[in-house]
């Protein structure tokens, strides 16, 4: 049926280019994303100053100073994961988007970023199949000389805990990443084989 106007005139739906009306889609996205990082970014330097003042003030009032904890969750049953695959694609901005084992993608802001990249790292003596652990020093260490600002143990901890919660909101275990006072932290991963050995075998 023609549509028509009071006058009965036929009324002509009106066009649209959808090419053009895509790109501004599209446009608008990228626009909306880059400052959604920027302000994540701002929110991450903000905590991590936040942690530095806590443990100042706790250094000097320790009589006052009450250990914040993060949410408790029960533990999980079973044998903790090994993944055999880290996929880390790096983004504008410093961020990275990862995927473990194939699974479902979650981007990360520029710190934790680079603190799954440095417990990824297969390097150094590791006494089973999975990639080294790294000393929380090790750790600060890599973090200053990649992030360029100071860090240290208390807040390499809050930074595992908040990538372990980034984790669990997409459904990986959180006990993928690995930690422990004595040894220090690592991603659950396995290692590969050296060139050498598979060309030996």
């Amino acid at each position: 049926m023609e549509r028509t106007d009071d006058a009965g005139n036929e009324k002509k739906s009106p066009r649209i280019n959808m090419p053009r009306s895509l790109e501004d889609v599209i446009e608008d996205a990228e626009q909306l994303e880059k400052e959604t990082r920027k302000h994540l970014e701002r929110a991450e330097r903000l905590v991590n100053e936040l942690y530095v003042f806590e443990r100042a003030y706790a250094e000097n009032n320790p009589a006052q100073a009450k250990r914040r904890r993060g949410p408790q969750t029960h533990a999980a049953a079973g044998p903790p994961p090994v993944a055999h695959d880290l996929g880390l694609a790096r983004m504008e901005g410093g961020g990275a988007a990862v995927t473990i084992d194939g699974g479902k993608r979650i981007a990360l802001p520029p710190t934790l970023a680079e603190l799954i990249a440095i417990l990824a790292a297969d390097e150094g003596e590791s006494p089973d199949e999975l990639v080294a652990w790294k000393s929380f020093d090790r750790v600060c260490e890599l973090l200053e000389k990649r992030l360029g600002r100071k860090y240290d143990h208390h807040a390499v901890s809050q930074l595992l805990w908040r990538l372990r919660e980034a984790l669990e909101a997409v459904n990986y275990d959180r006990r993928l990443v690995e930690s422990a006072p004595a040894v220090g932290a690592r991603l659950r991963l396995k290692r590969r084989p050296s060139a050498g050995a598979l060309c030996a075998g």
